[in-house]
């Protein structure tokens, strides 16, 4: 036998590393053939590694740059020096985490099983490569990339031979040692260069800047001051997500302002570590005047009419259409209400309005002489609307009145919708005796971030307002009786419907495939429509204000409900306004007779006909009354039934 492996055998029986019945099962196992004759015994010994490499005694971890972490320690031996020669492993596995050994109790296996491989680390860190292991003795490194800044880490490494033997941990991740770590530096963000601001209207400026570098940079922050000495001890602060460079401020008041902006880089309480602040590298000051706002539109509009005449009256303006309210109501400077004016039209929609009357600010009435009592008279046939008017310009227009109907309309900005209140409802536009918190001021916006939504099945969205006094936002006011409420809509040259300013997938505008919704607050509640393809409007009749949008949906054009125009199953008709009624909303395009009916679970028939709804036409509803008498608590059976169909459902009464 070679006398270099019996040397071996027995340097590893000394150092405890085999057993002697070890080394004979050694034997036996790396025994090869054996061949005899008369005069010698060959044995031929082919050696089969069982030795895994050697520990790695020395790991240390230290900081670099930013977000860096040095990993450093001796290349191992890859038999565990059991022979005399030396060599290398074949390779290195490693691992880092946010927490130690001793932290989860002192499980190595633990731990690694949690930990996260240098090879294949989440972002922002950057995946790192341990180096082949260098001839046993050698020091060796590897460096780690944009980690959490203000974290600490720690390592355990282990080692691998061509056999596929494995090391233990490193010696300094088994307890008690102390693991190897480092604090990973943090530094703060580079200073955002090239600060800009200009204003843009006269309550608002635009900021922008120049990006910064950095790879776990946040947000930006910026500051503004407009309190005199200007040196942000007073200061407002806007967030700003990085990438973006720029910033709307808007709301602003005349004055002297001064601007600085900071970079922020990733922290608490977000992410690890410590949130850090880059310094300004400089500040702009810029001056905003604010011009005088017109003022706010004329409400309270009442109409009277004679046989010849027609007589309007509001109440007096007192504040500018940003509802700030004017320094003296009774005694208005001209800066602030010059007077009013009063136009007229023949015509409601896309009419030619005159302007008929300019009046003081103490004028809060007006009579038309020119009309007369014949049916194609100017009382019958004009419609009038009022203007507050300052040195900035006019107000917004009033409700529209007519001497004909002496109904009152809101009409869109589009000039071609409307909300039609009747004769019978206008008190909430009138108010009682000239007081102000006795009537409301109706305003008509439109909403164009909403067309195209829902895969383009917006193609009007519009929102009307109620401000009781001018002043209060009032969304849950509702009609005596339902008024009409008019869309327009577009078509584009195909003929499809097409939203203003949006010409997305369009669909003819049949009663097949437009419908109105409203929003009463939480849901969307589709109210269906009558189509008029003359005019291009869908109509519905409804008692709410509020936001209104038209979109083309499959209907069946005919008679139709399902549980979706159940407004609620649940009653509590105890006088608090929530949940006292239920509303049945189904399509009726054909404006067929549609009867609803309330039965008990005896089947006995208690309510023979249910009343129109607030979407009269297409609504019905239930208070939770038979015969005029509260019924008892329990479960009802409803029954819709229209050209020829039936649909039933149960509600349940809560008391």
């Amino acid at each position: 036998m070679d006398p270099s492996l019996v040397s071996r055998l027995k340097r590893g029986l000394r150092a405890g590393l085999l057993t002697a019945a070890g080394a004979l099962s050694f034997l036996a196992g790396l025994a090869g053939p054996v061949r005899a004759n008369s005069d010698s015994l060959t044995v031929t010994i082919t050696p089969r590694d069982v030795w895994p490499p050697s520990q790695v005694t020395d790991l240390a971890a230290s900081p670099g740059a930013e977000g860096q972490m040095m990993l450093q320690w001796t290349a191992p031996d890859s038999n565990n020096y059991v022979f005399a020669t030396s060599s290398p492993a074949s390779g290195y596995q490693i691992r880092i985490a946010t927490f130690s050994v001793t932290s989860i109790g002192g499980s190595t296996t633990t731990w690694w099983n949690n930990a996260m491989d240098v090879t294949s680390l989440p972002a922002p860190a950057i995946s790192a490569t341990p180096p082949a292991p260098a001839f046993p003795g050698t020091t060796q490194y590897l460096l780690i990339n944009q980690l959490w800044p203000g974290v600490t880490y720690y390592a355990m490494m282990i080692s691998t031979d061509e056999a596929g033997n494995v090391s233990d941990a490193d010696a300094h991740s088994i307890p008690p040692a102390v693991q190897a770590s480092t604090l990973v530096y943090d530094a703060a963000p580079p200073a955002p260069l090239n600060l800009s601001v200009v204003a843009v209207s006269s309550s608002s400026l635009r900021v922008s800047w120049s990006s910064v570098t950095a790879y776990d940079l946040d947000y930006y922050k910026v500051y503004y001051d407009s309190t005199p000495p200007y040196n942000f001890s007073h200061s407002s602060t806007s967030y700003v997500t990085a990438p973006v460079t720029t910033e709307l401020i808007a709301g602003l008041s005349a004055g002297t302002y001064i601007f600085k902006v900071t970079a922020v880089d990733r922290g608490q309480p977000r992410y690890p570590g410590v949130a850090l602040e880059s310094v300004a590298a400089g500040s702009v000051t810029i001056v905003l005047s604010l011009p005088i706002p017109a003022p706010q539109a004329p409400y309270g509009i009442a109409l009277t009419s004679g046989a010849a005449s027609v007589t309007l009256s509001w109440i007096p303006t007192v504040r500018f259409a940003d509802m700030t309210p004017f320094a003296l109501s009774t005694a208005p400077t001209a800066s602030e209400l010059s007077g009013y004016g009063v136009w007229r039209s023949s015509s409601i929609v896309l009419g030619t309005w005159t302007d008929v009357a300019v009046l003081s600010t103490a004028t809060l009435t007006w009579t038309d002489l020119t009309g007369d009592a014949s049916p194609g008279g100017c009382s019958f046939q004009c419609y009038y609307e009022v203007y507050s008017e300052n040195a900035t310009g006019l107000s917004a227009r009033s409700v529209v009145r007519t001497g004909a109907t002496k109904a009152a309309y809101v009409i869109g900005t589009d000039n071609q919708s409307f909300f039609e209140v009747m004769p019978n409802s206008v008190l909430p536009i009138e108010g009682v005796g000239g007081v102000a918190n006795t009537a409301y001021l109706i305003s008509a916006s439109s909403r164009p971030q909403d067309l195209g939504s829902l895969n383009g099945r917006v193609v009007k969205s519009v929102e009307f307002d109620a401000y009781q006094g001018g002043l209060l936002l009032s969304p849950t006011l509702a009609l005596s009786q339902p008024g009409r409420l008019s869309l327009h809509y577009e078509l584009s040259s195909s003929s499809a419907v097409a939203a203003s300013s949006f010409f997305g997938q369009g669909v003819p505008p049949t009663p097949s495939n437009m419908s109105v919704y409203w929003f009463n607050g939480v849901n969307w509640v589709q109210l269906y429509g009558a189509l008029d393809p003359i005019s291009q409007t869908m109509s519905v009749q409804t008692t709410f204000f509020g936001q209104y949008q038209l979109r083309t949906v499959e209907r069946t054009g005919g008679f139709s409900f399902n549980m979706a125009g159940v407004s609620n199953r649940y009653l509590t008709p105890n006088g608090d306004h929530k949940n006292d009624n239920v509303v049945f909303t189904f399509d009726n395009p054909n404006d067929a007779a549609v009867v609803g009916k309330i039965f008990d679970l005896k089947g006995r028939l208690i309510v023979p006909s249910l009343p129109q709804g607030p979407n009269a036409g297409n609504s019905l509803m239930w208070d939770g009354t038979a015969g005029g008498r509260s019924v008892p608590g329990g479960v009802y059976i409803y029954q819709i039934q229209g050209e020829g169909q039936t649909f039933a459902g149960t509600l349940v009464i809560i008391k």
